[in-house]
């Protein structure tokens, strides 16, 4: 009987093991992920998230119609957050919420990025349907590449993912479409648009630009210890400094080189160069104003709180950024240009977001950790 029992204990055992091995959630095929992606695509065309009110026409965008957006958006904030994430940890330890923490503005993370796919949407869609409007229809040239930037944006997500919020390759290729015919209606009304090169060119001021090429000589006032204390030289040292710079600012005035100068005084005065700019805020504002102020082969005697300089121009007749900052300026005013432009009709649409869009939440959308 004792046997019995031990043989039906033994027996229940492994069928209750069975049992949780035969109910253990199995793994999904790709298969099946990619048919659970189309179902949740259909939903998602049915969710409107988004309702666009122009001329008194209403328009709904779906989630369908916001994938590739959100998705993009979410995975910029991911890679925000691994790029912050050691310094994070060393600040908060590992307990930190990166999506609920709050930007500049006092927006949590997960709000900021969504905020940006809400403006990329918007933006977008004025000018899709701006493009639709004027009949433009998307040239050859982007369409060829309609297969190949869905492709790889899909390569991004795993199949969950990609089941998770129906990013189906038909999905994210309409999505890609709307964006490639905005962008192309956008550069087709702008490409003309002309900006006076010459007012922006006028905003920026040359002599900003132009490099002071200085040598210079040196004799501090004062010592440091190795504690990084200051030590006062005695009078007598402090003396003989002064006037070691006395006799090298005339032989400098005299065109001694300042090498040769220096070599003289070695224990005490350091020789250097500096190439400035006047709006430099890394030198002491004496030194620039100093510079600035001389000709090609002056000198000037300069003592600070710190020491004593003596700096000789070699010239000014370069100037390093300029032309690089008129091309910046330039297309500044094509950018605000544009950006008017864009204002004169993005004023007509009325873009309403629905309970539907408050429940999308950046950081749990297609990527989950």
């Amino acid at each position: 009987m004792k046997q019995l029992r031990k043989l039906t204990a033994i027996l229940l055992v492994f069928a209750v093991a069975f049992s949780f091995a035969g109910c253990a959630k199995r793994k999904m095929t790709d298969k099946q992920y990619a048919e659970l992606a189309e179902k949740q695509a259909e939903k998602n065309k049915k969710n409107v998230v988004l309702r666009v009110t122009v001329d008194g026409e209403v328009k709904e965008i779906t989630a369908y119609d916001v994938v590739y957006f959100l998705a993009y958006n979410e995975r910029r904030a991911y890679e925000e957050k691994s790029a912050k994430e050691p310094t994070y940890r060393a600040l908060y330890g590992d307990d930190f919420n990166y999506f609920t923490m709050t930007d500049s503005n006092g927006t949590m993370m997960k709000d900021s990025f969504k905020n940006a796919a809400f403006s990329t949407i918007a933006y977008t869609y004025i000018l899709y349907y701006e493009a639709l409007k004027a009949g433009v229809q998307l040239e050859e040239l982007r369409r060829v590449k309609l297969d190949s930037a869905t492709s790889n944006f899909l390569n991004g997500y795993s199949a969950e993912q990609r089941a998770r919020v129906g990013m189906t390759a038909d999905c994210i290729r309409d999505n890609y479409e709307k964006v490639f015919l905005a962008d192309q209606y956008g550069t087709l009304m702008t490409s003309d648009f002309k900006v006076d090169e010459e007012a922006a060119k006028a905003t920026v001021d040359k002599e900003d630009y132009r490099v002071y090429q200085t040598d210079y000589l040196y004799v501090a006032k004062f010592d440091y210890n190795e504690d990084f204390q200051r030590v006062d030289f005695t009078p007598e040292e402090s003396a003989a400094r002064k006037a070691a710079m006395d006799d090298a600012f005339e032989r400098t005035k005299n065109g001694e080189d300042m090498l040769t100068i220096r070599s003289s005084y070695d224990s005490i005065m350091s020789y250097g160069t500096r190439d400035i700019f006047r709006t430099d805020e890394t030198i002491e504002p004496a030194y620039i104003e100093n510079s600035i102020n001389l000709k090609e082969g002056e000198c000037v005697f300069l003592e600070t709180s710190g020491g004593y300089y003596i700096i000789y121009l070699e010239n000014n007749r370069e100037f390093v950024g300029y032309d690089e900052a008129v091309a910046s300026a330039i297309e500044k005013a094509k950018s605000t240009g544009v950006a008017e432009w864009y204002m004169t009709f993005e004023s007509k649409y009325n873009i309403e977001k629905t309970a539907e869009w408050d429940k999308i939440e950046i950081g749990k959308y297609a990527i989950t950790q």
